[in-house]
């Protein structure tokens, strides 16, 4: 009796843990603080300032589903899902005045986002495809987490915003299927998945795309001729981002596609035994 009640114990826990991290980001950290690279450093600062916003919109999605999700590991994993993402939106939110500080301007920006997520996409679509768009959404970070843990890319970064980087990239690959099993427990349409799917490329690639041109734009070394160089190696030739990434991205379109078949988390746990002195674990 006693192995089976520990049995049930160990079914009952969400496959991951929401960690409490203590990033702390100091004045030292410079503008360009990945490597001296202007681009990459503001691919990541586009992110920095859509993930708490994104994240956000992921919550209030998810959580719309939770009531009607049956007992068991999906509704458990995603409300583990939802800890981890507020954890996210939390942390990279600490970066901000940072950023501000460093003269950068992009409230505007963040009060277009904000009012495209909630004013617009909650609105204007049903809850399934507002569902669907944030598994897609989830496919593309679970990528770029993926990508960026095994290229070394976070390498050269100032210490802690590598921390900071490398923590989430590794509970994005620990909670890649959350949103996507959600979905399937919901409906079964691939169609949904794929207009979904639509929805999120559009989102992520618009909205990175912009926040890096907004950050290069207000350094005024958009059009210098280094600047142009580093962010073509970063997409196309020698990080090859962009293609690595519709790569990935084209695997979410077979029909019998799931998160689970990459093999990765191995990335994450390491990254989770590096780190550990930097959380605690709530649940």
């Amino acid at each position: 009796m006693k192995e089976k009640n520990k049995n049930q114990d160990n079914i009952e826990k969400p496959d991951y843990p929401v960690r409490k991290p203590k990033f702390q980001f100091s004045d030292t950290v410079p503008k360009h603080w990945c490597g001296d690279n202007a681009s990459l450093t503001h691919v990541l600062n586009a992110w920095t300032i859509l993930f708490p916003e994104g994240e956000k919109y992921f919550i209030r999605t998810i959580q719309k589903y939770v009531p009607e999700l049956e007992e068991g590991r999906v509704k458990r994993n995603a409300i583990a899902f939802v800890g981890q993402e507020a954890q996210h939106a939390g942390e990279h939110k600490k970066f901000w005045q940072n950023l501000k500080n460093q003269g950068y301007k992009f409230e505007g920006f963040m009060n277009f986002v904000v009012w495209f997520a909630f004013g617009l996409l909650e609105k204007l679509f049903s809850k399934k495809m507002n569902l669907a768009a944030v598994a897609g959404l989830e496919h593309y970070t679970s990528l770029v987490a993926d990508l960026g843990l095994r290229s070394g890319l976070l390498k050269p970064a100032h210490p802690e915003m590598r921390r900071l980087f490398e923590w989430h990239a590794a509970e994005e690959l620990e909670h890649k299927s959350a949103a996507f099993d959600v979905l399937k427990a919901i409906t079964q349409s691939y169609w949904i998945r794929v207009i979904g799917m639509g929805i999120a490329s559009s989102i992520f690639f618009a909205f990175t795309f912009v926040a890096v041109l907004m950050f290069l734009w207000q350094d005024g070394i958009l059009f210098k001729f280094k600047t142009q160089k580093e962010l073509f190696q970063l997409l196309f030739t020698k990080e090859r981002v962009l293609p690595l990434t519709i790569k990935a991205a084209l695997k979410y379109f077979r029909f019998s596609f799931h998160p689970d078949e990459e093999d990765n988390l191995h990335l994450a746990q390491e990254i989770f035994s590096s780190q550990e002195h930097q959380y605690r674990e709530a649940i």
